[in-house]
């Protein structure tokens, strides 16, 4: 199965100047784990997840100490060159406190590549792309739900190639 016959085409997006309470209650609202940064010609520049939220919220609240050190091990050559810096913490906008660097899948990947990077990257959501423009996402979810509809959808084994998921469809 593929990843275009899984995934949300024309995802729920923002960019990077949208404010982080915005950001937060689009999350909440549509009870979704994470959210595409996109450029005005709809290119993927990152994403805000609920990990990066809640990581600004626990740092909002480490005592001044304990940010001092971060802020200096970011700056020190221990620290090395960091592309995201401390201050995500303190981040205002979905651009402050995205992650940039994306693991991503294309719309004719299989589903078994999705669950592989699921586990391995330990992500909730992967956005899809064809070059450089985002024109979908996955969820862990929607490979559960494909599996709940009909288990044999997800057999990856060879001889059996697995049928198209159909929601609503119930085998037999």
């Amino acid at each position: 199965m593929r990843i275009r016959d899984l995934m949300t085409a024309d995802p729920r997006q923002i960019h990077a100047d949208t404010p982080i309470p915005e950001v937060a209650r689009l999350m909440v609202e549509h009870r979704i784990n994470g959210v595409p940064v996109v450029s005005g010609e709809g290119h993927l520049e990152g994403i805000v997840t609920t990990g990066d939220l809640t990581h600004r919220l626990a740092d909002e609240r480490i005592e001044q100490r304990e940010s001092w050190w971060k802020e200096s091990y970011y700056r020190s050559p221990i620290g090395g060159a960091r592309d995201e810096g401390p201050n995500r913490a303190s981040g205002r906008t979905a651009g402050e406190v995205m992650t940039r660097k994306l693991v991503t899948l294309g719309p004719d990947d299989d589903m078994t590549l999705a669950a592989r990077m699921f586990l391995e990257h330990g992500v909730q959501a992967l956005p899809v792309v064809e070059g450089e423009r985002l024109v979908g996402i996955i969820s862990r979810f929607d490979l559960l739900a494909c599996l709940a509809e009909d288990p044999g959808c997800c057999n990856p084994f060879p001889g059996g190639e697995g049928r198209p998921c159909v929601p609503g469809h119930r085998p037999g």
